[in-house]
């Protein structure tokens, strides 16, 4: 006689779960039959922080139809496989960022949070309007309604061309969205400036006015980081403190001018700058990566490289220029150690147009993915260390129609 195994007693199955360490062995294991699933969590709380999976591209213009236009596709970073999950959410949608395992999603004005594991989605504050008829923290309502036509006619334009082109950079949770004290935070491309939301708000408030010259505010990236909100530009940092409402600006020159720049979260009380060097022509970013440190001495802040991050991973999604850390001390994946880059880098695998330089409509594009340890001493800029460090983990992954979504890493979570 076989043994019946969805009859498992609940105390029994639930012990053997909490030896799961992952998200999709975790669902597997609810998907075994029905009776499994009742007796398992569908939030378990014992799970590590999760290896990052890529979201792969996919056609954000395509509406609703059969489970072929929704499944989404994620490249698991732990195990080199291909995780397929349904996802009717994201239909018609384009996103604009993940944080705390969640994903942000634009779809015209209307902007909305899910977790690609629990399907649950939040909706945010609208983006009907500019932010220049938004509250302004700080500014008075008569100069934040200058030029507010002009303000008004880019904007509608900006958000006609919304699923190719999100209108948000960077995008940020304090906590997990379920939190009743977390805090959403969009940085704006082009002149738009930096607002913040909380779950259940009906607009936005704005950290940073819009542009009023049309120029841009020059900000170029931003993080939070032991309860502040930092961004930056080339010639100084603003931190922001929403407990009260302050704004403490510090001039400090960017260290290099060829490079793609992210903010990051370092150990303790540091706060980092990973800068990507630029190849020669300017064209495309090189493996190799300088790291400084936000120091406040004597003579004011300054960027001082430094050699690496700590015992922090580090993910980088070129492209979209998204960038976070965590630390590895209960990360699934320890064995690597700190002080790791993985980056994931676009490229053209398949070139239909050989009558066009650059990236074609017609073209493909697939992603490499990369590794590097940083090294425990600084390196100089015309080393051959990057050259011979560089790990790299995948070559030629996938291939999309350049008008398909750029790839974005997320942490599965259950919350």
């Amino acid at each position: 006689m076989e043994p019946d195994w969805s009859n498992l007693p609940k105390d029994i199955l639930e012990t053997v779960s909490r030896k799961i360490a992952s998200v999709s062995d975790y669902l597997r294991c609810r998907a075994v039959c029905i009776p499994w699933r009742s007796a398992l969590s569908p939030s378990p709380r014992h799970l590590p922080i999760q290896p990052p999976w890529l979201l792969l591209p996919y056609n954000p213009n395509v509406k609703q139809g059969n489970d072929d236009d929704s499944n989404r596709f994620f490249y698991d970073f732990s195990t080199s496989r291909i995780r397929r999950i349904n996802l009717p959410e994201t239909c018609g949608k384009q996103f604009c960022g993940s944080s705390q395992g969640w994903l942000a999603l634009e779809s015209g004005p209307q902007i909305s949070l899910l977790n690609p594991i629990t399907r649950v989605e939040m909706q945010l504050p609208s983006l009907e309007m500019p932010p220049a008829i938004w509250g302004v923290l700080g500014v008075e309502s008569e100069e934040r309604m200058s030029s507010l036509q002009s303000q008004l006619d880019i904007w509608s334009s900006r958000l006609q061309r919304g699923l190719t082109d999100p209108i948000i950079q960077r995008f940020i949770l304090t906590s997990k969205p379920t939190d009743p004290d977390c805090v959403v935070m969009a940085l704006f491309k082009t002149n738009w400036g930096l607002a913040f939301c909380r779950i259940g708000d009906e607009s936005w408030t704005v950290f940073e006015a819009p542009a009023r010259d049309g120029i841009g505010n020059g900000l170029i990236d931003a993080t939070y980081h032991n309860g502040l909100f930092y961004c930056f530009s080339f010639d100084e940092v603003k931190v922001y403190n929403l407990n009260n409402n302050t704004r403490e600006v510090m001039k400090i020159i960017i260290p290099l001018e060829q490079a793609g720049y992210h903010l990051i979260e370092g150990e303790v009380e540091e706060l980092l700058l990973v800068a990507q060097h630029w190849a020669p022509h300017g064209l495309s970013k090189r493996d190799q990566f300088s790291i400084y440190k936000l120091v406040i001495g004597d003579d004011g802040p300054d960027w001082i490289e430094t050699s690496g991050i700590g015992e922090r991973m580090c993910f980088i999604c070129e492209g979209i220029e998204q960038c976070f850390t965590f630390p590895i001390d209960n990360f699934q994946m320890q064995v690597l150690g700190g002080n790791l880059l993985c980056y994931a880098s676009p490229l053209i695998v398949e070139k239909n147009r050989e009558d066009y330089w650059g990236w074609h409509p017609e073209d493909n594009f697939g992603y490499d993915i990369k590794m590097v340890k940083f090294p425990t001493v600084e390196v100089p800029y015309f080393s051959n260390y990057w050259r011979d460090h560089v790990i790299e983990l995948v070559k030629n992954l996938g291939s999309y129609p350049t008008a398909y979504s750029r790839g974005l890493w997320i942490t599965p979570s259950f919350h």
